[in-house]
């Protein structure tokens, strides 16, 4: 009758072995020996040494050895394969030990051998998984990482973090919350009250961090908990990305979207604005044309002459209203015409000038001048008569009546200068960024005539130029106009 230990070693998927002190003979095998192997007991019984034979080439001899370390009193443990006699190749780990007698003498040998053929399956698919993920983390530009439930040590850290934070893993694994140094002082409070504690187990936040070199980059972060068994945390894993680009394309989309909405309301306004600039002409038109046609016979020289000059003066206005719509739709489309050419630019000066006078007799006292005597450049006469006279025409209709324009020409040996002031209304700082903008008006200007092209008609001759234009100003104080084009 079997003994309950024998039941025990004979139904067990491991092998149980007993030999001689010299391996000379088997003195025992348990029958998974066979199921294993592929190889009767009795072929182990009638040759001991043949245990070696099924072992693979490549660990044969370090088994051998081993072996023989165990004869000499040094413990057995080595994994290795077996070949099966069907050719399949089993992982086994086995183990020997020495069994002595009461006086420390060798007696026999015993051991212990099983199939790791699934662990090693299993340790093999998880290092290639491991080797999958290192390549992975290495080379993708997000931040991995790994650390304990309290933030207090980190495990692993991927190799993005020192291009995305400029600073070294290394860095962050003798002090875990030195990434917090890089976070930008508007978003620490809020990063800092949830990057450690219960919070940081769920984080999903975005926030800005500068590095070394000043520069700031956008960063979402994410944080998700690892549990036991019993559901008590016990790691958690982040991933961090750089989302600057995503950041700013929002960023641009959004501006996109306001300057569209600042097109719109600027648009709608210069409809109503243009309807009552042109309606009034036309009513001026409408009402001496009426009085011209029912009463001629009764009006004197004088009165007839002044309802003719009424009627010229308001086509003239509604010509120049349409005039710079047209400037501004060619400017828009990109057919606005640059024709440089050789320019007496002083000559150019007075005639605008000269101009302005002609049609108000009262206008403001324009003091001109020229500080050099060569006045010949390339440049197109018509697109700077029209940044003259918008600009000359501001400077009259926004200041005093009596107030004086400074009109002043620079001539250098690589640009032509005009610097023009006046001590009129002047402009809010709020409106400055855009009075260039296409119907735009600034808003201490509702009182006065307008439509809100000039300055963006101006804006466009001077880039066709290749030129800059810029403005200083302080309300009720007055503006002075800059610009500046390259010979």
């Amino acid at each position: 009758m079997q003994t309950p230990l024998g039941q025990v070693v004979e139904k067990t998927n491991q092998v149980f072995w007993i030999c001689s002190a010299d391996f000379s003979k088997v003195l025992y095998v348990s029958p998974n020996y066979e199921k294993i192997w592929g190889h009767s007991n009795a072929r182990l019984y009638n040759n001991p040494k043949a245990f070696l034979e099924p072992i693979h080439p490549d660990d044969r001899a370090r088994v051998n050895t081993s072996v023989h370390q165990l004869v000499n009193r040094q413990d057995f443990d080595e994994e290795y394969r077996i070949i099966l006699p069907d050719k399949t190749v089993r992982w086994i780990h086995g183990r020997g030990y020495l069994i002595l007698d009461n006086n420390g003498n060798v007696e026999c040998m015993a051991g212990i051998a099983e199939d790791i053929t699934d662990r090693k399956a299993a340790e093999e698919a998880l290092r290639e998984s491991e080797e999958k993920f290192q390549q992975f983390a290495n080379h993708v530009d997000i931040v991995f990482w790994l650390c304990n439930s309290n933030v207090s040590e980190y495990y692993y850290m991927s190799p993005y973090y020192e291009k995305l934070w400029c600073r070294t893993r290394e860095s962050l694994y003798q002090e875990p919350h030195s990434f917090l140094k890089s976070v930008h002082p508007d978003d620490l409070e809020r990063i800092t009250s949830i990057a450690v504690g219960d919070n940081a187990f769920d984080i999903n936040e975005e926030y800005r961090i500068i590095r070394p070199d000043g520069s700031i980059r956008w960063v979402r972060d994410r944080t998700f908990p690892i549990t036991d068994k019993n559901g008590n945390i016990y790691r958690m894993v982040g991933v961090a990305e750089d989302i600057t680009d995503s950041k700013q394309a929002q960023e641009e989309i959004c501006k996109a979207l306001q300057r569209e909405r600042e097109l719109s309301d600027a648009k709608s306004h210069f409809i109503a604005t243009t309807s009552h600039e042109i309606r009034t002409p036309l009513a001026i038109i409408q009402s001496s044309f009426d009085i011209l046609q029912n009463y001629l016979e009764n009006l004197t020289a004088e009165k007839k002459q002044r309802h003719f000059q009424k009627i010229e003066s308001s086509v003239k206005r509604i010509a120049a209203i349409v005039q710079d719509t047209l400037l501004i739709a060619e400017g828009q489309a990109g057919t606005l015409q640059y024709e440089p050419r050789e320019t007496d630019v002083v000559k150019l000066c007075q005639e605008i000038i000269a101009a302005i006078y002609e049609v108000n007799a009262n206008a403001n006292r324009i003091e001109f001048k020229v500080s050099s005597d060569a006045s010949i450049i390339k440049l197109d006469p018509k697109l700077l008569n029209q940044i003259l006279n918008n600009l000359l025409g501001n400077a009259i209709k926004y200041s005093p009546q009596n107030s004086t324009i400074t009109f002043e020409l620079n001539l250098s040996s690589d640009s032509v200068s005009f610097r023009i002031s006046d001590k009129g209304i002047g402009i809010d700082i709020s409106d400055l960024p855009h009075i260039f903008n296409s119907f735009y008006r600034a808003s201490n200007a509702s009182n006065y005539p307008g439509t809100g092209l000039g300055l963006a008609i101006v804006k466009q001759c001077v880039d066709l130029h290749n030129g800059q234009i810029s403005v200083e100003s302080a309300v009720n104080k007055g503006t002075t106009f800059i610009v500046k084009i390259p010979k």
